[in-house]
């Protein structure tokens, strides 16, 4: 198996480059390729980076690889990394960042990659979006390469935070915890209550333990929760008390520390490209492993879920091949609504970035 990172050099590309040789998910005779620009300092600094990799990790080291162009990509997993992020914003009285600043930047970023793997791919790779807005990015690859070998990290991310939100709430590992989040990645995810299943707890305390930690009994009124508890944390961290703040954080229930959680991250002045190596390694893994696996991740849907077309947050049977089909769930009614308001929205700000 060869992997090819894009956006090698960024925070997340070197966590990814780490993890994947630390693990050792790839053999001494396959390839990790580091992708960058070929002007700035970009591309120079992967040699660096490559011979770095070679002393941490010299008695399993895979053949490590530097493409400068995109015509040069070539792998069986191909993660998408590059572009700008959201900046960390620590500015008293300013508003959160938004994944809606990076579109325009990102599609330029892109665009040129996704039509080298149209142009020269062999059919088989399987491409990872973790670029934001991950929608934006999944809908860019799959208008132009097979849409069943495109999948975003977005939901799959989300759903690890939701797990563990509950987990902690709990006091219970993540791993005894089965949900998941759809939706965008982003303001309008969907955290999917009905998911949830706890090992050890029989239906009834499952029941109980829900109706206890969500936000709202409605499902509907998550969004108008979201805004309500966002607003009391950032105006905390904007009197400079982010220790407050995130004391704060912490007594709100498990689906809103879901949405929160990153943006308060960035509003301290960190990042959280560590949670998103380790997800997106988590992806990896699973498609790597050759078994048919049910996961959150966004795909470019074309009514494989009733009434949804567009990249979008859904539950989807993974393998070597991509994603292959929709896992049927049962979503309420509430749910359904809120899952039909996010695609509304993210294909409506697709038509705005893509004009």
């Amino acid at each position: 198996m060869d992997i090819s990172i894009i956006g090698a050099n960024g925070s997340t590309g070197k966590h990814l480059a780490a993890r994947i040789l630390l693990e050792r998910l790839l053999l001494p005779t396959d390839r990790l390729q580091l992708v960058g620009h070929q002007q700035g300092s970009s591309g120079k600094a992967l040699y660096g980076f490559r011979q770095d990799l070679r002393d941490a990790f010299d008695e399993h080291c895979p053949i490590i690889d530097i493409a400068l162009t995109p015509e040069e990509v070539v792998a069986d997993i191909i993660v998408m990394a590059a572009g700008s992020t959201i900046a960390p914003n620590s500015t008293p009285g300013s508003p959160p960042p938004s994944r809606d600043e990076l579109a325009r930047h990102n599609l330029g970023i892109a665009l040129p990659y996704a039509e080298a793997l149209a142009r020269y791919g062999h059919g088989h790779e399987v491409v990872i979006v973790v670029s934001n807005p991950v929608e934006l990015m999944v809908a860019i690859f799959a208008q132009r390469y097979d849409r069943h070998r495109v999948m975003g990290m977005g939901a799959y991310q989300d759903s690890l935070r939701f797990r563990r939100e509950i987990a902690r709430s709990l006091n219970v590992p993540r791993g005894a915890v089965r949900a998941m989040v759809l939706g965008e990645h982003g303001d309008h995810l969907v955290p999917l209550w009905s998911s949830v299943a706890i090992q050890g707890f029989s239906g009834s305390e499952t029941a109980r333990a829900i109706q206890h930690l969500r936000s709202s009994d409605r499902s509907v009124d998550f969004p108008e929760a979201v805004r309500w508890a966002r607003r009391a944390v950032l105006e905390s961290a904007a009197r400079g008390d982010l220790a407050a703040a995130f004391e704060q954080f912490h007594t709100l229930p498990p689906d809103l520390r879901v949405v929160i959680g990153p943006f308060l991250t960035l509003y301290s002045g960190s990042k959280t490209d560590i949670a998103t190596a380790n997800a997106t390694i988590d992806l990896i893994k699973s498609i790597a492993s050759g078994k048919d696996t049910v996961v959150a991740t966004q795909v470019q849907l074309d009514g494989e879920l009733p009434g949804f077309h567009g990249p979008i947050g859904a539950p989807v049977l993974i393998n070597t091949k991509g994603w292959e089909t929709v896992h049927e769930i049962g979503l309420t009614s509430g749910e359904h609504v809120l899952l039909q308001q996010s695609a509304n929205t993210v294909n409506e700000k697709l038509r705005q970035w893509q004009k």
